[in-house]
């Protein structure tokens, strides 16, 4: 079926009730889980950026149970950056002004990867090329 990106705000707002993409990171998960959707990659760039966010905002516990659960998964994948992401993404971090470092670093990933669909809240990756962002548990490859 084939592996999509998941972008750290997904994971965010699944895990947290009051976030305002709560319902929707919810819908995208859970559809993952039930290999409705394709596999999600998550990068250890937006692994850590959830982990710190989730931590900061409710706590360790709940960062701890993030973290095991993707861990624990057959429908998330972790994977490790690179030295070419990082390059990559210092590249294209320069070339889009509205792209942040972490989100350049996971476009970077993707051209390296071959994904071409992220799922994700932010619109700065509707300007990369090549890049399907979808915001709903939508399968790009159905």
């Amino acid at each position: 079926m084939g592996t999509a990106l998941v972008d750290s705000n997904v994971l965010i707002a699944a895990r947290i009730a009051n976030d305002h993409h709560h319902d929707e990171g919810q819908a995208i998960v859970e559809a993952i889980e039930t290999a409705e959707l394709p596999t999600g990659r998550v990068p250890e760039h937006a692994l850590t950026e959830v982990l710190n966010y989730v931590h900061t905002r409710v706590g360790n516990e709940t960062a701890i149970e993030t973290l095991d659960g993707l861990q624990a998964s057959t429908d998330f994948e972790l994977d490790e950056t690179t030295k070419a992401d990082l390059d990559g993404g210092r590249s294209l971090f320069r070339q889009y002004d509205g792209l942040s470092a972490t989100d350049a670093i996971l476009v970077a990933y993707m051209n390296r990867t071959g994904i071409d669909a992220i799922y994700s809240f932010d619109d700065d990756f509707d300007a990369v090329d090549g890049i399907t962002r979808l915001d709903t548990p939508h399968n790009p490859y159905s």
